[in-house]
């Protein structure tokens, strides 16, 4: 008798984790993964720790590509919060990006900040970089006239 009470009890107990087993299943969760768009190729490349923050021009261009499965309406780029023009190609696995500096930046630092989402899905990836921008002072009116 107590055999009898015993394996009802297990089998009670297995049916209980089985189903909490089966319930715990959903079909629907691999299409709600998320999948972050991701920057590579950043030029001018990111600092290494220990060396100095590298420096460009005024005005000059940086680049970046972005992965493929990014929704190319949604990149976007700023330098010290001024947002950037981007000239975006679509190399079929991958976004080729780039963009101009603004001149207001001549002579400091900015970080610049990426943004894109994933297509066809809330997944939102953000990254950057910091740079600094040489100071190259404009002639003054004496200086043109010599």
């Amino acid at each position: 008798m107590k055999i009898i009470k015993s394996l009802k009890k297990f089998g009670i107990l297995g049916i209980i984790l089985l189903s909490n087993n089966v319930l715990a299943y959903d079909p629907g969760t691999p299409d709600r993964e998320c999948k972050p768009p991701k920057f590579r190729d950043l030029n001018p490349p990111e600092q290494v720790k220990g060396e100095p923050v590298p420096e460009v021009e005024p005005e000059s261009e940086i680049e970046f590509t972005v992965s493929g499965y990014a929704d190319p309406t949604t990149i976007t780029a700023f330098a010290k919060n001024e947002p950037l023009e981007l000239n975006i190609v679509d190399k079929n696995s991958f976004f080729q990006v780039s963009a101009k500096l603004p001149a207001i930046l001549n002579g400091k630092f900015a970080r610049i900040k990426l943004r894109a989402k994933t297509q066809g899905s809330p997944c939102i990836s953000q990254d950057g970089w910091l740079i600094k921008i040489s100071n190259t002072s404009e002639p003054t009116k004496s200086e043109e006239t010599e």
